[in-house]
């Protein structure tokens, strides 16, 4: 057999070569054409080939003033229903779902199926032999990456991009625990799968819910709720930032590898550590939840602040359903006839034949969860009555008009003002130094100080005080309260006041007021800066606010009202003798006030109702302790007590809300760690 010549063979060789080198170029080109300048249809599958994927970081604790956790952020799932997954009847799917999430099944279906048409009138809509948006290439997310899959192999659908892209993705019930996530992936069903997603947890309980608040709060009967509370107040330093992870995946959407320096971790939310303390919380519950109920009242608020740095230790607020209350007989517009009607009936001319009507404003939000109700202490007003004295008797010692030798004497429990109005006290005593003014919460002796005091000498008394205006303590909805204008003020408002009334306060705006009296040294007469959030060290917040008195003013009213606390102790015991004595000394003021009747908006009083609920009254007492060096400053407001106690005069602040400030008082001190200042008698001194 004769060989190929070297010259045929080296020709073939050539050709080879060549051809090989132009098929290669035209692969080089036709790869590069792809890449470039792909055609339509290839262009939604040629995307780059690098992907990115959230790295989770934790949102901040809060934390109470001794480091115990009150919100903290954990990892939970949410179930994510892929209709285009589902079975052509899904019916079995969504029942078995309902049932395991304990939601209604109607409530679920009619989700499902809504986006099921929705997907069928945009494939319908679709143009003829347009592909599906990579049906068949959605990338499988790894478990790592946060996205667990219920049914085995079942593709990860991103959420909806675009008007004509198929509905892929229907959060269904809100976020569950690994238990409750385990029970539904072993159901194994088809279409169905499981997102992990932070979720906030609040081991601080109910008892905290009000002033914590809530973060991304979800609820199978609402939508989104966002922040409230202090998460809401310290969002900025509890917000987490999110990293970002980019790798490279291949044709079938997996990953591969991720590249130097596409790892970029998030940062986690600084935890705060709030003013609050649990156990004061939970002592302020109890207590203010047994005053409530001894007094058959409709509610009771509690705040509890420490005067030297404006913390806030306790804040509870309670409501009381009380069956015999009835709906005020409003007068409603008929948007039909533009009559005014009452659907609740008419009311008794005869004010004794009036039953006890419903006071509180409706709060139907507080029933889903107390982080989402009004937060009455810093939102809903009530006249002060006699807690307000105090701060008009220092007021009218700092400009010389009282003096502390003056005796005020009186023939008869009435006084005339120059309104024309009469005042009475509740016991009256024929003579009275201006110390016992405030003992013993003289109307007479406050009405004819007011009388010395000029209106701009009163006005400026209410305003340095901080009433009228917001303490910017940082809760939502915060009100300013209640101060009457100059260009309204009159002789009638000369005289109540002086007395608490024809004024609106919140129970914050009292504690910040009342620390001028209980702030210690130079800081004596100045108020604090309140806050949420524990004194970590700084010295300004133990500073000079608003000089609101002289120092020794402020000393000197603790004197007057040293005599209340201890008139409180004495009646307590002639009462309760079996309890043990009070182990600190403190002073205080109470007070009564009648609740004003005042319309919800779109409604109007009826004819023959005042501008006060007949008998129903807002009951209060605050108070300082220890006397000399006070610790804290409690207010306790008793909403509405019953009509038993009316009836009997037992409705007074120094019987309903006295005696759990007193309480509250020793028990928080207590717990504390204060020694005992109990003695016969208390010096007061700066």
């Amino acid at each position: 057999m004769t060989g190929a010549s070297p010259s045929r063979v080296d020709a073939v060789t050539r050709l080879f070569a060549v051809g090989a080198t132009l098929l290669f170029a035209v692969l080089i080109g036709r790869i590069v054409q792809l890449q470039v300048a792909p055609g339509a249809r290839l262009a939604a599958h040629v995307a780059s080939r690098t992907s990115g994927t959230p790295l989770e970081s934790s949102r901040g604790d809060l934390l109470d003033r001794r480091g115990r956790a009150l919100s903290t952020s954990l990892y939970g799932y949410r179930v994510i229903v892929d209709p285009e997954r589902l079975p052509q009847d899904p019916g079995a799917v969504i029942v078995a779902l309902s049932e395991s999430l304990g939601l209604e099944p109607d409530a679920v279906g009619a989700k499902v199926m809504s986006r099921m048409i929705v997907n069928d009138q945009r494939r319908a809509a679709a143009p003829t032999g347009e592909s599906r948006p990579l049906d068949d290439l959605i990338r499988a997310v790894e478990r790592r990456l946060g996205i667990k899959n219920a049914a085995p192999n079942e593709p990860v659908a991103p959420p909806e991009q675009s008007a004509s892209a198929l509905v892929r993705y229907i959060p269904i019930g809100s976020e569950m625990n690994l238990a409750q996530a385990h029970a539904i992936e072993a159901m194994n069903l088809p279409g169905v799968w499981l997102e992990r997603r932070p979720m906030r947890e609040y081991p601080g309980g109910l008892a905290a819910a009000s002033i914590v608040g809530k973060a991304g709060l979800r609820d199978a009967s609402l939508d989104q709720m966002g922040l409230m509370g202090a998460e809401k107040l310290l969002d900025e330093r509890l917000r987490e930032s999110d990293g970002r992870a980019r790798y490279v995946r291949d044709a079938w959407g997996r990953p591969l590898w991720v590249e130097r320096g596409a790892w970029n971790a998030g940062n986690s939310g600084e935890s705060v550590r709030l003013s609050l303390d649990l156990e004061l919380q939970r002592i302020a519950i109890e207590e203010l939840r047994r005053g409530v109920e001894e007094a058959d009242a409709t509610g009771g608020r509690l705040v509890m602040l420490n005067p030297s740095t404006g913390e806030v230790l306790a804040m509870a607020d309670l409501l009381r359903e009380v069956p015999d209350a009835k709906p005020f007989p409003w007068l409603e517009k008929d948007e039909t006839t533009g009559e005014w009607t009452s659907p609740h009936g008419e009311l008794p001319r005869d004010e004794r034949d009036r039953p006890r009507y419903i006071t509180s404003i409706e709060d139907p939000r507080r029933d889903i969860h107390p982080a989402l109700g009004r937060n009455r202490c810093v939102e809903d007003l009530y006249e002060p009555g006699s807690t307000f004295k105090p701060f008009v008797w220092s007021a009218g010692w700092e400009a010389g008009l009282i003096d502390g030798d003056e005796i005020l004497k009186h023939e008869f429990n009435l006084y005339k003002t120059q309104c024309g109005r009469t005042v009475e006290d509740v016991t009256f005593r024929h003579e009275l130094s201006w110390h016992d003014v405030l003992k013993f919460s003289s109307n007479i002796g406050m009405a004819k100080l007011s009388e010395r005091m000029s209106e701009k000498q009163l006005q400026n008394a209410v305003a340095r005080f901080g009433f009228g205006t917001r303490t910017d303590l940082g809760l939502p909805g915060e009100s300013t309260g209640i101060v009457t204008s100059a260009k309204d003020w009159t002789l009638y408002s000369q005289t109540y006041v002086s007395i608490g009334h024809e004024i609106g306060v919140t129970p914050v705006q009292m504690v910040r007021a009342f620390s001028a009296f209980a702030r210690s040294g130079e800081l004596a007469g100045t108020l604090p800066r309140l806050t949420l959030v524990a004194d970590e060290g700084d010295a300004s917040r133990a500073g000079i606010i608003v000089r609101v008195l002289p120092p020794e003013v402020a000393v000197l009213a603790r004197s007057g009202m040293l005599g209340v606390a201890e008139r409180l102790d004495e009646k307590l015991k002639r009462k309760h003798p079996d309890e043990p004595e009070p182990r600190y000394s403190m002073f205080g003021k109470s007070g009564t006030a009648q609740i004003p009747c005042v319309p919800p908006p779109g409604k109007k009083r009826p004819r023959g109702a005042g501008g006060y609920y007949q008998s129903q009254y807002n009951s209060s007492f605050i108070a300082a302790a220890p006397a000399q060096h006070p610790e804290i400053v409690v207010l306790v407001v008793i909403d509405d007590p019953g009509p038993s106690r009316v009836r009997v005069r037992e409705h007074y602040g120094s019987s309903v809300a006295g005696p759990v400030v007193r309480r509250v008082t020793d028990r928080a001190l207590t717990y504390m760690g204060v020694p005992s200042d109990r003695a016969d008698e208390v010096a007061i001194s700066d």
